[in-house]
């Protein structure tokens, strides 16, 4: 458990105070019962010294037991609490306890004597009752914090599903406390972002058609220019942007997809097959060897772009044209021979981050973006390292792993 959890700190109060008011409690009653007992055994002693034994008895509320078997039989299976014995021909007496009754035993030089303390309800009979209403009262008041704090649990689990791009959560807990208020403003701001959303999605649509419309026009009249090199300009400028929408349309795409319900399990090679088919590359460029063949849960026609922009991306960037795919430890390693990138590993993966090489002059740094998008939609943690002159992305799958 969570050392900073409310949780822990909920129960370690609850079991401190459970601990030191036992503590207290028990030497509460100890300490009376041990009064209780000495007056017992200074009322008993009184009682042996007197004449009237039967009538001081009913006075102080003890008994003396007259019948033999009961005494030796009691004496016999009772346990020891105290015992006193005096120099010979005085009082011997000791204290026993047999089954839930106190006794007193005396002995003197002319007769032996059993008494029995009477059960009544005293300060240590209060002191049980009260600790007893004081347990209920602490597991009572626990019980129902915990109620108050379980919705927390709830509420942080929905929010991690509305981190994974879930829009249709609901947040309502039906509650009037300070949970439910919370609870509400979030269902709130969900909805407002989920407006929101819908709104984002309806421009970039709307606008992405609008776009392609006047650039397919414009790659259409470019081709009517007899100036080669204009020509060539306008349509490098053209099929830069047919491209960058294109991305863009693809990220929304994504972005509006709910991952959990378009999962299915596919082997990497099925994968990697699909992505191939999108990158049109050629077989050989792509080394990869069937030594395990993962079972991957995922969207894979989401997942088959990450593959694609990896592998595009790799074969692009490596000196010899060609990627290696590694399975090993649930996880899937992509390598090429190259240089070593010249982004950090964190601006690599951010939107519009690209090198300035002659290899990437295409490109428009939407890529590695939309990859790590979709792995994170996945729950698939992507890295990049650097050694001996090789480039490695590597893919931890053991999130979406088949069981089968």
């Amino acid at each position: 458990m969570n050392k900073n959890s409310i949780l822990f700190k909920l129960n370690l109060i609850f079991i401190l105070t459970f601990v030191v008011s036992a503590a207290l409690f028990l030497f509460v009653f100890f300490t009376l019962e041990r009064q209780s007992n000495f007056e017992f055994i200074r009322k008993s002693m009184l009682l042996a010294r007197t004449h009237n034994l039967t009538n001081y008895a009913k006075s102080e509320n003890i008994s003396i037991i007259q019948n033999s078997k009961e005494i030796e039989d009691i004496i016999n299976k009772s346990r020891v609490i105290l015992k006193k014995e005096m120099p010979t021909g005085m009082q011997n007496w000791t204290l026993l306890k047999y089954n839930t009754n106190t006794y007193l035993y005396i002995q003197m030089p002319n007769q032996n004597i059993l008494i029995k303390k009477e059960q009544k309800f005293g300060a240590s009979s209060f002191i049980l009752i009260l600790w007893a209403v004081f347990v209920v009262s602490i597991l009572f008041l626990y019980i129902s914090i915990l109620k108050s704090i379980y919705p927390i649990k709830v509420l942080r689990k929905k929010i991690e599903e509305f981190k994974q791009g879930n829009m249709n959560i609901n947040f309502g807990l039906n509650r009037k406390d300070e949970v439910g208020f919370l609870a509400q403003e979030f269902q709130e701001a969900v909805d407002n972002l989920k407006k929101s959303a819908e709104l984002r999605q309806w421009f970039l649509r709307n606008v992405a058609h609008e776009l392609k419309t006047p650039i397919a026009k414009g790659m259409i009249a470019t081709e009517l220019l007899n100036d080669t090199s204009r020509k060539e300009n306008f349509l490098r400028i053209f099929k830069r942007l047919d491209v960058l929408i294109n991305e863009l349309l693809s990220v929304e795409q994504i972005a509006a997809k709910n991952i959990d319900e378009s999962s299915k399990c596919y082997k990497f090679d099925n994968i990697l097959d699909a992505a191939k088919k999108i990158l049109f590359v050629e077989n050989g460029k792509v080394i990869y060897e069937h030594a395990i063949n993962y079972t991957l849960k995922v969207d894979i026609d989401l997942f088959a772009i990450a593959v694609k922009n990896l592998l595009d991306n790799g074969i692009k960037f490596s000196s010899n044209q060609t990627i290696n795919i590694l399975e090993q430890n649930k996880k899937i390693i992509f390598t090429n021979v190259g240089e070593k990138s010249q982004l950090s590993t964190d601006k690599m993966f951010e939107p519009f981050s690209k090198e300035t090489s002659l290899k990437n002059k295409e490109g428009m740094g939407l890529g590695l973006y939309v990859t790590k998008y979709i792995l994170d939609k996945h729950k698939v943690k992507i890295t990049y390292d650097y050694q001996s002159g090789e480039n490695t992305f590597t893919l931890d799958i053991s999130n979406i792993l088949c069981n089968n």
